[in-house]
Protein backbone atom coordinates (compact mmCIF):
# COMPACT_ATOMS: atom_id res chain seq x y z
CA UNK A 1 0.00 0.00 0.00
CA UNK A 2 1.49 3.34 -1.01
CA UNK A 3 1.56 6.11 1.55
CA UNK A 4 0.33 9.58 0.70
CA UNK A 5 2.68 12.40 1.64
CA UNK A 6 1.23 15.69 2.84
CA UNK A 7 3.12 18.96 2.61
CA UNK A 8 0.90 20.57 5.23
CA UNK A 9 -1.76 19.48 7.72
CA UNK A 10 -4.17 21.94 9.33
CA UNK A 11 -7.08 21.37 11.75
CA UNK A 12 -10.58 21.08 10.33
CA UNK A 13 -13.13 22.47 12.74
CA UNK A 14 -16.82 21.56 12.26
CA UNK A 15 -16.24 19.89 8.86
CA UNK A 16 -17.60 16.48 7.85
CA UNK A 17 -17.52 14.06 4.94
CA UNK A 18 -20.96 12.67 4.10
CA UNK A 19 -21.76 9.79 1.77
CA UNK A 20 -24.71 7.49 1.10
CA UNK A 21 -25.32 4.47 3.29
CA UNK A 22 -23.97 1.09 2.25
CA UNK A 23 -27.37 -0.28 1.25
CA UNK A 24 -30.35 1.50 -0.26
CA UNK A 25 -32.45 2.94 2.53
CA UNK A 26 -29.55 3.11 5.02
CA UNK A 27 -28.91 6.51 6.60
CA UNK A 28 -25.92 8.46 5.31
CA UNK A 29 -22.49 7.93 6.82
CA UNK A 30 -21.06 11.08 8.41
CA UNK A 31 -17.33 11.28 9.18
CA UNK A 32 -15.84 14.00 11.41
CA UNK A 33 -12.93 15.58 9.53
CA UNK A 34 -10.03 15.97 11.97
CA UNK A 35 -7.69 17.81 9.61
CA UNK A 36 -7.05 18.84 6.03
CA UNK A 37 -3.99 17.38 4.36
CA UNK A 38 -2.42 19.28 1.46
CA UNK A 39 -0.80 17.01 -1.13
CA UNK A 40 2.28 18.01 -3.15
CA UNK A 41 -0.11 18.51 -6.10
CA UNK A 42 -2.04 21.15 -4.13
CA UNK A 43 -5.08 18.99 -3.45
CA UNK A 44 -6.77 19.35 -0.03
CA UNK A 45 -7.91 16.00 1.39
CA UNK A 46 -10.07 15.45 4.46
CA UNK A 47 -8.38 13.30 7.10
CA UNK A 48 -10.30 11.19 9.63
CA UNK A 49 -9.19 9.22 12.65
CA UNK A 50 -9.04 5.50 11.91
CA UNK A 51 -8.41 2.66 14.29
CA UNK A 52 -10.11 -0.65 13.77
CA UNK A 53 -10.20 -3.93 15.63
CA UNK A 54 -7.57 -5.46 13.32
CA UNK A 55 -5.15 -2.60 13.96
CA UNK A 56 -5.65 -2.89 17.71
CA UNK A 57 -4.92 -6.62 17.68
CA UNK A 58 -1.79 -5.99 15.60
CA UNK A 59 -0.57 -3.24 17.94
CA UNK A 60 -0.80 -0.56 15.26
CA UNK A 61 -1.16 2.99 16.61
CA UNK A 62 -4.21 5.06 15.63
CA UNK A 63 -3.58 7.51 12.80
CA UNK A 64 -5.25 9.93 10.46
CA UNK A 65 -6.20 8.59 7.03
CA UNK A 66 -7.94 10.11 4.03
CA UNK A 67 -11.70 9.81 3.74
CA UNK A 68 -12.97 6.65 2.01
CA UNK A 69 -12.82 6.63 -1.80
CA UNK A 70 -16.58 6.91 -2.33
CA UNK A 71 -18.80 9.58 -3.83
CA UNK A 72 -19.62 12.11 -1.14
CA UNK A 73 -19.40 15.73 -0.07
CA UNK A 74 -17.47 17.82 2.43
CA UNK A 75 -20.05 19.72 4.46
CA UNK A 76 -19.73 22.23 7.26
CA UNK A 77 -21.74 21.54 10.40
CA UNK A 78 -24.19 24.31 9.41
CA UNK A 79 -24.92 22.52 6.12
CA UNK A 80 -25.92 19.15 7.64
CA UNK A 81 -29.58 18.17 7.53
CA UNK A 82 -31.41 16.65 10.52
CA UNK A 83 -30.70 13.03 9.52
CA UNK A 84 -27.00 13.75 9.04
CA UNK A 85 -26.85 15.52 12.42
CA UNK A 86 -28.38 12.44 14.08
CA UNK A 87 -25.63 10.28 12.56
CA UNK A 88 -23.01 12.47 14.26
CA UNK A 89 -23.89 11.08 17.68
CA UNK A 90 -23.29 7.51 16.50
CA UNK A 91 -19.80 6.07 16.50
Amino acid sequence: MSQVKYTQIIPAIDWHFVHSGVRAGDPPTVWHIAAWGLTPEGEAVGLVGAFGQDQGKAGVAPKLVSVPPVAGAYLHRDQLNDVEKEQLIKR
